[in-house]
């Protein structure tokens, strides 16, 4: 591994996803790269050229002692891709504060963590790439995503103003906004995710479309996860990145409702991923 080749730390890399995708395409690429996961061996299909930690982003500490560990052994970081997610699915009535806020952690302070960790290495540096992974429910909310599509829009928010403030320093933000990208993270909700809505619940009708929801994305075409990581890694290369990026087999569909009134397109994803409801 040359000196010169780009260091690039990817968070979220257990095997079968996108940030797994994404270390093995930058590698491929000749660029160093620091996987991490909440555990290691959950990253097993990993080649053992790209260097594996573990991480809990909802952790100060584990995040400090990670970048760290990277800055010691690497000098510094190039390119941080912000790819730890959850998802979340069931009725807002239904989800309690304490989910919520575990979700909203994950999904949106787990990047604030890290890029408070790295952005000051960067804007020293003046050069550096930061790509939050985001999502195209960020910007159109599908029904019973639960949480998943708030801490997605207020990554982008966030996203947006860092590109913004960074941008001086010489430090380009990139936006990565997936659309339907095959995936584990919808089966992982899955095995958390109880069938049998709380007692007393106004959708307890309507179980089945829950799980609609939550594979809808899986179940329209995805993109597979070696093509898409191609794709992210092809602009994140590039000597000028562009602030937003996206990909995906809805990205098309969405492109075209994004132009509609948004209470037509909003009721069309509705009429699309629901449809009638026993109430």
């Amino acid at each position: 591994m040359s000196q010169a080749s780009p260091v690039v730390f990817i968070t979220g890399c257990s095997n079968g996803g996108i940030g797994s995708a994404l270390a093995v395409e930058f590698a491929q690429r000749g660029c160093l790269v620091y996987a991490s996961a909440r555990s290691v061996t959950a990253m097993s299909d990993l080649p053992e050229s790209i260097r594996k930690l573990q991480l809990d982003v909802t952790n100060d500490t584990a995040c400090e002692k990670a970048v760290q560990t990277i800055i010691e052994e690497a000098g510094h970081i190039d390119i941080f891709v912000s790819n730890a997610g959850v998802a979340n699915v069931g009725p807002l009535l239904d989800i309690t504060v304490e989910t919520a806020q575990k979700v909203m952690d994950t999904n949106l302070f787990g990047t604030v963590r890290l890029v408070r960790l790295i952005g000051p290495h960067m804007v020293k540096r003046k050069k550096g790439l930061i790509i939050p992974v985001g999502s195209t429910a960020g910007e159109l909310s599908i029904p019973f995503m639960g949480y998943y599509n708030p801490s997605k829009a207020a990554l982008h928010a966030y996203t947006e103003t860092l590109a913004l403030e960074l941008k001086p320093f010489g430090v380009h933000v990139m936006l990565c906004s997936p659309g339907s990208v095959k995936s584990n993270i919808a089966d992982n909700e899955a095995q958390h995710y109880k069938a049998n809505l709380p007692e007393g619940s106004f959708y307890s009708a309507n179980e089945d479309k829950m799980t609609r929801v939550l594979f809808y994305g899986q179940n329209r075409s995805p993109m597979p996860t070696n093509k898409f990581a191609k794709v992210v890694v092809d602009k994140a290369l590039t000597s000028s990145p562009p602030t937003y990026m996206t990909a995906g087999g809805t990205t098309t569909l969405w492109s075209f409702l994004k132009w509609l009134p948004r209470p037509f397109a909003l009721k069309m994803i509705w009429n699309a991923t629901v449809g009638e409801l026993k109430v």
